[in-house]
């Protein structure tokens, strides 16, 4: 099967609590459409042929690099050997296409591969799920994680990716100036600090509700993605899940269940780690960054990465 993914990078605004609108850039799910953070959500197939195709509207090149796919990137180099980026560009006002082949199901970064230390931080990045086969959007018995035999069924999935938004840096960007040392002061979950992490998905720049719905007795399933520089320690109050799988490297197999229970996970920069529980009894349930500074906007607490499970009666 064949999947065509067209994106845009563009210039845009975010809203963070406590400040005004915040610049940054992001990948945009259309030629109109708005610059998102994180980027818009790519679903596709095992073994499907994938083709990306970047239009880049910024000032400056933009490549994507797909972390954890088997793909041959072309890194780009100035005149003298000087590195610029670890795959080839789309140039300002210009599109490249990148063709892919996923080889294994699970959920993967996408990025700029451009100067990442200052375009990453800036939004450009999103998360691709891949899909196993036999996968139906529309058939609930069919939702698995990582297919038949791996233990990862589940009834509601929720993908939550994690980073930091350094506000200085962003300004400096902007205005056409060096990016300045790196130092964070808002902490992100979906492109969105709390409060605003769990107010409902919408049609803007960050449309990505962290907040999670379930019934008791569903099968819960957490994708949790660090897209950030730093290292986050996410809790979850009051429910152990299941570890599943790292990296999108499933942890059960036909011989073998290395899976286990653990209510505090620290996730590196760019790992991912997916996590099943089933949900308890109703009430609501809190999942925060155990580093309580990255738990503040600003200097205001609550804040940053939190946000809130909502378990109701079935």
């Amino acid at each position: 099967m064949a999947a065509n993914v067209y994106l845009w990078a563009k210039n845009g605004t975010i809203s963070l609590p406590g400040i005004g609108p915040v610049p940054f850039w992001g990948f945009a799910p259309s030629a109109v459409g708005v610059a998102q953070l994180p980027g818009p959500i790519i679903e596709v197939f095992q073994n499907d042929s994938v083709q990306v195709t970047l239009n880049n509207n910024l000032t400056t090149p933009v490549s994507i690099i797909f972390s954890g796919q088997e793909f041959t990137p072309v890194p780009v180099t100035d005149g003298s050997g000087l590195f610029l980026s670890y795959n080839q560009e789309a140039p300002s006002g210009g599109a490249f296409s990148y063709n892919i082949t996923p080889n294994r199901p699970g959920i993967f970064l996408y990025e700029s591969g451009t100067s990442p230390e200052k375009q990453i931080q800036m939004g450009l990045y999103g998360v691709m799920v891949v899909r196993p086969p036999g996968y139906d959007p529309a058939i609930p018995a069919t939702w698995t994680a990582y297919g038949s035999g791996t233990g990862t069924e589940y009834d509601v999935e929720k993908i939550l990716v994690i980073g930091e938004v350094d506000t200085a840096m962003h300004n400096a960007v902007t205005a056409g100036n060096p990016p300045g040392t790196f130092d964070p002061d808002y902490f992100i979950i979906n492109g969105r600090s709390y409060p605003d992490s769990v107010a409902p998905d919408n049609n803007g720049s960050q449309p990505y509700s962290a907040g999670i719905a379930a019934a008791t007795g569903q099968r819960v399933l957490l994708r949790i993605i660090n897209a950030g520089f730093l290292n986050h320690t996410l809790r979850l109050l009051g429910i152990s899940p299941r570890v599943l799988a790292g990296d999108s490297w499933p942890l059960k197999s036909a011989s073998l269940d290395a899976t286990f229970e653990k209510n505090t996970i620290t996730l590196g920069s760019g790992q991912s780690y997916d996590l099943l529980f089933t949900a308890p009894s109703p009430n609501q349930y809190v999942i925060y960054d155990r580093d309580l500074n990255h738990a503040v906007n600003g200097n205001d607490f609550p804040g940053g990465i939190m946000t809130v499970i909502n378990i109701a009666n079935p």
